[in-house]
């Protein structure tokens, strides 16, 4: 059980710099989306006001340093060894200054408490959402009656107009007071039991089309994923303010689908007013119900709606536009996540101890090897050294005198491991911190690579007994970089390329006449072996 709990703990202190990383560029992201909401809610429309919400919420389902590590190979192509100084403080806004340590092993527990109470809330906020959801759809199909036929016709026109060509349950029962969509996969529409029967035939379609447009734009589906990012960050306030937008913009998203014309809008509202006594209604978790948002004002935005849609920005651009900068933005925050985990810690760990590690690639293992000695007088202490399996973790354990050193290292993505340091004097800590040392490959950088790989353009080149400092110079024209050769290099030519790429036939051309070059920017020095 000791050794359950302890791992537990170890778990839970590697992944939380990670996991506030994460909550911290996810705040940012939804934070500028309900922003941009606000700024243009007079140029798009509730549809694109509720995909920018969405897409905001989504950003804390997707744990940005998590993906770039999977994409490691990408991660090392493009990620920078400096960002530029201007763009230094808004990347390192991305990642935010989380820099954790535990003090001693009392305080260590506090954080395994914090993370298991936070996983049983939103257990059981998720078991409550599930039970109440399905609680009410058992009750209302359990009292439902078959609605009568003007009802079924209203509905057959309104699936045609919403665009739905999957088949519609319809029912009525005495549990909700107004309409309302239930189910996911096989959904129905549920009626009231009263309310309808003074509804022409044009404002009850019209009623209907509306719950269509749920179905359409599968909100049953996505407002159970809004509830259980909610209940996952149960803790973070803007998650629920957004949550509530999200709901209100779905429901006037749904409005702009029934009264796409001025005829059709006047229809709506005559049949929406029908039903203002529902609007007192609680709001059910899962289920798409239009009395649950604030009636009065998707009444006016109902009536404003078909000259607003004229000068609205494009739903579909605005929404490309969301999405992209979803992606973007975690490329971004994983890419400097990434960065951060692998080769932003300090190196050197400061206090009454100094501490320097490194870490090199033997083979398939690691040794990491570290230095502690005091801060004051440069004494050395101890020499702690390590060999770590790739994907394992290992410790170690030196004394010296009164003094213990403790290593621990656990992989951290590619070519990286996070080191913990315990430093003890006479069984009380006195030092403690947490960094990260990139693995430095010698070997596999000295190693020459076995299948080298060239990106040059393809080139056609026929040459027979052509003077080799004019046919390196001809290379130099072509790819703009400087030649410079040394005064010895004599030769002749005769080749037959076709569609080779350039830096390939360069390569053979400079082995064929035992030639080496290293390239230093825009400039290749060539000399003989």
């Amino acid at each position: 059980m000791n050794a359950l709990a302890d791992g537990f703990q170890s778990h839970v202190s590697h992944h939380l710099p990670a996991f506030l990383s994460h909550l911290w560029s996810s705040t940012i992201f939804l934070a500028l989306a309900l922003f941009v909401v606000y700024a243009l809610r007079k140029r798009i429309t509730a549809g694109t006001r509720f995909t920018i919400v969405l897409i905001g919420m989504a950003k804390f389902a997707i744990p940005a340093t998590a993906v770039m590590n999977s994409l490691g190979a990408l991660r090392e192509m493009i990620l920078p060894t400096q960002a530029p100084a201007q763009l230094e403080v808004p990347l390192r806004m991305l990642t935010g200054p989380f820099t954790l340590a535990s003090k001693t092993p009392q305080e260590g527990l506090v954080l395994p408490i914090a993370a298991a109470a936070s996983i049983l809330i939103s257990l059981i906020l998720i078991a409550r959402f599930t039970l109440s959801r399905q609680r009410l759809i058992a009750l209302s199909v359990r009292t439902a009656l078959p609605p009568d036929r003007r009802e079924v016709e209203a509905l057959a026109r309104a699936r045609r107009r919403a665009g739905v060509g999957r088949s519609i349950d319809l029912a009525r029962s005495p549990i909700p007071e107004a309409p309302a969509v239930l189910r996911t996969f096989r959904p129905v529409i549920i009626l009231p039991i009263t309310g309808c029967d003074d509804l022409s035939d044009a404002e009850l379609e019209s009623i209907l089309c509306h719950e269509c447009a749920h179905v359409a734009r599968h909100d049953n589906v996505l407002a159970r994923l809004e509830h259980v990012v909610c209940a996952l960050f149960w803790f973070h306030p803007l998650i629920w303010i957004a949550q509530r937008i999200a709901a209100t913009e779905r429901e006037r998203a749904c409005d702009e689908v029934v009264s796409a014309s001025a005829e059709q809008r006047d229809t709506y509202l005559a049949a929406i007013a029908k039903f203002c006594h529902a609007a007192i209604a609680p709001r059910l978790p899962g289920v798409s119900c239009m009395a649950t948002s604030k009636l009065k004002e998707r009444m006016d935005h109902v009536m404003g709606y078909p000259e607003f849609r004229t000068r609205a920005l494009s739903p579909r651009r605005v929404g490309l536009v969301a999405a992209a900068s979803l992606l973007a933005f975690t490329a971004a925050s994983g890419l400097v996540g990434a960065g951060k985990a692998s080769g932003d810690s300090p190196k050197e760990l400061k206090g009454p101890y100094s501490v320097k590690v490194t870490a090199e690639r033997s083979g398939e293992s690691v040794t990491i090897r570290g230095s502690v000695s005091e801060a004051g007088t440069a004494k050395l202490i101890s020499e702690p050294s390590i060999v770590v399996a790739a994907g394992e973790k290992a410790t170690t354990r030196s004394t010296n005198g009164d003094t213990e050193v403790v290593f621990d290292a656990a992989p951290a993505g590619n070519d990286a491991f996070l080191i913990e340091v315990r430093i003890s004097r006479n069984g009380e800590l006195v030092q403690t911190g947490r960094f990260a040392v990139v693995v430095d490959n010698k070997d596999e950088k000295s190693r020459p690579a076995e299948n080298p790989r060239f990106t040059g353009e393809p080139i056609d080149l026929s040459l027979k007994n052509a003077n080799l400092r004019d046919v390196i110079k001809t290379f130099g024209q072509l790819t703009m970089l400087d030649m410079r050769l040394e005064s010895d290099i004599e030769g002749v030519v005769t080749v037959e390329w076709h569609n080779v790429p350039w830096d390939q036939a360069f390569d053979e051309l400079m082995k064929e006449h035992g030639l080496t070059y290293r390239t230093e920017g825009s400039v290749v020095h060539i000399q003989k072996k």
